[in-house]
């Protein structure tokens, strides 16, 4: 009897210690090939930074819990300027809320967006304008880890050489003291603070424009609304001009008013790049061809030079714009974007 008890003690002792090695191996993440990988990879990052001048101290603060996130990828893969269509992008984005919300903000904060406009010289509705679309005017939660974010598409091969650049940049932003590791917060691609500038960009644009002393895009209106000006203003905004207009187009205008980039006027330094955005014609001449304002007026009698817009097929509509929506398009290279800017500073001016 004594010698059955003891086999069934065992045996229990020994089924519990089994079951709690299962559970603890089911509740241990396992190590994969691909997170050893990218451990290897961030050893290299390492010894690059300490080569740049970055301090042992900060790699320590900002790598030492990175992670390789891979929902970041799939997103990266599937971003809706590409997968949606133009009506459904432009509707979730100039929607009734943030036009309302937009216009507002534009009254609320109306002495400082006035300011900015004059010494930045870009008026005030297109700042508020990108402030609404990258973060509902500073609403949206910040979630992401920067370093989680850059370091995943850093390692990722679709474009790692580009995202390598913005992970060094932001080791030096948390390097020079100019924010904490806490505030080092963005968006699954490392957009950070509520103007969504990437790292690199935070170095080149970001203002101190409350004067305390901190480039603080995070928490600081006044700061957002001047590093987005200064932004618009290094690739050559005009406050003279606005972003352009939708308009109607002629029958069959979504074909035959195509046109390649060299088959027009050349366009401005700032739009060159935007090969896509094909022709370039006077205003007048987008007139003569038969494209009209949306209630079917004529167009401004303005002499500029103005390239169409297509978007959804067979809407019989499209898009004249002018030189500020390249400087639009430098913030976020994508018509769709720089549309609902444009659309949206229209609402809430």
């Amino acid at each position: 009897m004594a010698i059955g008890k003891l086999n069934l003690f065992v045996a229990i002792y020994f089924g519990m210690s089994f079951f709690s090695l299962q559970t603890n191996a089911q509740d241990t993440p396992a190590v994969t090939t691909e997170d050893t990988a990218f451990n290897l990879w961030l050893d290299g990052v390492r010894t690059e930074a300490l080569e740049r001048g970055i301090s042992q101290a900060t790699l320590d603060v900002a790598l030492a819990d990175v992670k390789l996130i891979v929902r970041v990828i799939k997103r990266d893969r599937n971003q809706p300027e590409v997968k949606q269509p133009y009506q459904q992008y432009l509707k979730s984005r100039v929607s009734p809320w943030r036009k309302e919300k937009g216009a507002k903000m534009v009254l609320e904060h109306g002495q400082s967006l006035n300011a900015v406009a004059e010494r930045y010289g870009v008026q005030g509705r297109f700042v508020a304008a990108i402030w609404g679309i990258e973060t509902n005017y500073g609403t949206v939660p910040l979630s992401y880890s920067v370093f989680d974010a850059v370091a995943t598409l850093a390692y990722d091969k679709r474009r790692a050489a580009r995202f390598r650049r913005e992970l060094f940049a932001a080791l030096a932003i948390l390097d020079s003291g100019e924010t904490t590791m806490e505030k080092m917060k963005g968006s699954w691609a490392g957009a950070m603070g509520q103007p969504q500038f990437m790292p690199e960009n935070y170095l080149k644009y970001a203002q101190d424009f409350d004067g305390d002393g901190s480039k603080d895009i995070w928490d600081s209106k006044e700061d957002v609304f001047a590093s987005i000006a200064n932004y618009l203003k290094a690739y050559g905004w005009r406050d003279d001009q606005t972003w352009g207009r939708k308009v109607t187009l002629p029958a069959g205008g979504e074909k035959k008013l195509v046109g390649k980039q060299a088959d027009g006027l050349a366009p401005d330094r700032i739009c060159k790049p935007f090969k896509s955005m094909g022709v370039w014609r006077d205003l007048q001449e987008w007139q003569t061809l038969g494209v009209r304002r949306l209630n079917g007026g004529d167009l401004p009698p303005r002499s500029i030079a103005a390239a169409l817009i297509i978007g959804d097929e067979g809407d019989g509509e499209g898009y004249l714009v002018y030189r500020n929506f390249c400087s639009v398009m430098r913030y976020n290279p994508s018509f769709k974007y720089a549309l609902a800017v444009g659309l949206l500073s229209d609402e809430i001016k």
